[in-house]
């Protein structure tokens, strides 16, 4: 699936496929604890634990782009879309991400946004992406409203991460509601 996955180069970063040696820039970009705060999974153990989930695991549901720094080349985060699947007479994905929190709120996310979203909506004709984050999670919250994200509903949902229960927002992005 990788050959099919463009590079796309902005100003500040450089989104490609996953290579063979991702893993272990992945397993540092991992070790961030503030990434980690308000997703299902914990910071890795082992070099094992992130091959598996980066070669196998998230293939399966993802076209995948590293996120690179593009003065240094160094890998700073990753851009996952699903596999887009017709629902009705629309094409639609999912959209997440991961970047490691010394970049956060310094526009890396929002021109990676900016690549992969015109990718999405012009090259693949996607017509909705999706998009949900816990309440609390402020910063993925206003990346996705800059974005152009709507709130399209909040359930009360089981967060088993930390055995409690909180509301869970889900958002939409269509190309007309996109802020290029």
């Amino acid at each position: 699936m990788t050959n099919k996955i463009p590079v796309l180069v902005g100003e500040l970063v450089r989104l490609r496929p996953i290579n063979d040696a991702d893993h272990l820039s992945w397993f540092e970009v991992e070790q961030d604890e503030s990434m980690h705060k308000w997703v299902g999974n914990a910071v890795p153990t082992s070099l094992d634990e992130v091959k598996h989930a980066l070669y196998e695991l998230y293939p399966q549901h993802f076209m995948l782009w590293m996120i690179e720094e593009k003065t240094s080349g160094k890998v700073i985060g990753m851009m996952r879309i699903s596999h887009p699947e017709q629902r009705g007479n629309q094409l639609v994905a999912g959209d997440s991400q991961r970047l490691h929190s010394d970049y956060w709120r310094k526009g890396y996310m929002r021109e990676s946004r900016k690549l992969i979203y015109d990718y999405v909506f012009n090259t693949l004709k996607i017509d909705v992406l999706y998009a949900d984050v816990w309440e609390g999670n402020v910063n993925s919250i206003k990346s996705l409203v800059s974005a152009g994200y709507k709130l399209i509903d909040c359930r009360k949902e089981y967060f088993k991460k930390y055995n409690k229960t909180q509301n869970k927002l889900y958002y939409e992005l269509r190309e007309a509601t996109w802020k290029r």
